[in-house]
């Protein structure tokens, strides 16, 4: 293990039901979790995931689970094994198949069910293999107040490309500084999933797709033009 990974918590009975797993089934009572959390420095978010995992493991998974926290800041190589888009990203590599959650980790209930450690429900919806898309906000007609409504994007990638990158960032302070507590961001591989950019027909990346409010809108680049993607984004008025 490397200065930049620790382990929060190895049970050594672990290593006997490791070895005993279902493949690409989800997990099981009998499973063991090896999870992977790649955290950037020990900023407030990061500090935030780790104790959010932490506290769910324990109440959980207790006796049956093993945490490396990777720091990206100390070893960012580490990352292009998993192919880390976005950070804290929790990695769950075992039980098959691998699962990735973008976050904090602080909605306890959808971390649940992005483990299989919980059914799905209508207050946990439906999980990407990226991140898990929290519950669905009401549809807007397209004629209410834009600055209550609450936005549903989508960021189409290819891998951990410097472009890549410099899209999530732009996208996530964009989003922070605009749409603080009223948006919800999923961050999609093309690589890892190509059926979903052929369902809304992505021809290039990276794409960002405003999915709500209504009318559907595209951009397509690194997102630096800011005011052009607030102008596109309904957030700032032409002129």
């Amino acid at each position: 293990m490397t200065k930049a990974a620790r382990s929060i918590r190895r049970p050594t009975a672990a290593k006997k039901a490791a070895g005993k797993r279902g493949k690409g089934k989800g997990a099981g009572d009998g499973d063991f979790w090896r999870l992977r959390l790649y955290v950037a420095g020990q900023t407030a978010r990061s500090l935030a995931a780790i104790a959010n995992l932490k506290k769910i493991c324990e109440e959980h998974m207790a006796g049956k689970y093993s945490v490396e926290v990777i720091d990206l800041i100390k070893n960012p190589k580490l990352a292009a094994g998993d192919q880390i888009l976005a950070i804290p990203t929790l990695v769950r590599q075992l039980p098959k198949p691998m699962r990735k959650i973008i976050g904090d980790l602080s909605n306890t209930e959808r971390v649940l069910v992005g483990l299989d450690l919980r059914q799905h429900s209508r207050e946990a919806v439906s999980w990407r293999t990226e991140v898990m898309a929290p519950k669905a906000p009401k549809r807007d007609s397209g004629k209410g107040d834009r600055s209550a409504s609450k936005y549903v994007l989508r960021l189409y990638v290819t891998g951990i490309t410097p472009r890549s990158k410099l899209a999530i960032e732009n996208v996530r302070t964009i989003c922070e500084e605009h749409l603080k507590g009223r948006y919800d961001l999923e961050v999609v591989d093309i690589y890892q999933q190509p059926t979903l950019a052929k369902g809304e027909q992505i021809i290039a990346a990276p794409t960002l797709v405003k999915k709500l409010p209504l009318p559907l809108r595209r951009f397509i680049g690194d997102m630096s033009q800011t005011d052009k993607i607030l102008l596109g984004l309904d957030l700032r008025k032409k002129g």
